[in-house]
């Protein structure tokens, strides 16, 4: 009898830490089948990817890594990511630490920021800052947002979670919610063109934030994640992880996925990223398809290297 209560203890313990992110025993996930995402890559007709490009501009903004072996290693994201991309015909790419220059601002058709926009020393999230970030997609600019640049942390004064929302979409505040490891990620918009040829169910081994903050109606959610409702934790319901905005002229498109490197390797996650890069910056969705296995042997490399 006290031998099986401890055991439904310790299960109901490790159960929460596991729901709420404080323990962290994730390992790699297997490698995937290279067939199967040449299989999906196939499916894109040769009249979606255009023969004549014009040139882009993408800027990737990064800040110093903060976290654990393997996680949040932003500086290693921006300088192989930066190859990956130079690799594509027309692609020019800069990089920013921590917020983009005066002229990255002017003449940038993307900028892709990952690592975190809160706070602290770097007050990223400040009123001017998001003004100036709101103006840029408004006039026709396009942004991504990875990670724990979906993340506003403590608000600053003077800021809200409502105005960041209104340029990205939805944000995650301090209501945030968070766990470590297998992540059943289900494809909600499967007409959209950065779904083509997704499977509906895909697993991953990362960290989803919910609930997010924002006007759902005003976003595409492309795929979502059953997490544990904050305020009844006998029930589920799906929490977005990928999705597209439209504010203004401009494109944003959000991806809560990429604390681990070896996300940045997965091919179906490469899908995700890349597409919803090429879309937010008003390119065919496809354009960066011939990137998702450069560097990559059959499946996932740890350190995520682009030779």
């Amino acid at each position: 009898m006290t031998c099986t209560l401890t055991k439904r203890l310790v299960c109901a313990v490790v159960a929460v830490l596991w729901l709420y992110g404080t323990c962290d025993a994730a390992e790699p996930p297997p490698p995937r089948d290279r067939a199967e995402i040449e299989a999906v890559l196939a499916q894109v007709r040769g009249d979606s990817v255009p023969g004549e490009r014009r040139d882009i501009h993408v800027v990737l903004v990064a800040d110093v890594k903060d976290h654990g072996p393997g996680e949040h290693d932003y500086p290693l994201w921006q300088k192989r990511w930066a190859k990956l991309l130079q690799s594509a015909p027309g692609v020019k790419v800069t990089t920013a630490w921590k917020w983009p220059s005066d002229e990255q601002f002017v003449s940038a058709d993307l900028l892709a920021f990952f690592c975190y926009r809160s706070g602290g020393e770097r007050r990223t999230w400040n009123p001017e800052r998001i003004e100036r970030l709101r103006q840029y997609v408004a006039d026709g600019g396009g942004l991504v947002v990875i990670h724990s640049a979906t993340y506003t942390g403590a608000a600053l004064e003077g800021d809200s979670a409502d105005r960041v929302s209104s340029v990205t979409g939805l944000v995650f505040d301090r209501t945030l919610r968070y766990r470590h490891g297998v992540v059943e990620l289900n494809v909600t918009a499967k007409d959209h063109p950065i779904c083509l040829g997704l499977p509906e169910q895909v697993k991953f081994v990362d960290e989803p934030y919910w609930p997010p903050h924002g006007d759902r109606t005003k976003v595409e959610v492309l795929a979502a994640s059953n997490e544990v409702n904050p305020d009844a934790p006998d029930t589920t319901s799906p929490q977005p992880l990928f999705w597209t905005y439209q504010p203004g002229k401009g494109r944003a498109f959000g991806c809560v996925m990429g604390h681990y490197n070896w996300t940045f390797d997965d091919p179906y996650f490469r899908i995700f990223l890349l597409r919803g890069m090429a879309w937010a910056a008003d390119e065919s969705p496809y354009r960066f398809d011939p990137l998702v296995l450069v560097g990559l042997p059959d499946g996932p490399v740890a350190e995520g290297d682009v030779r």
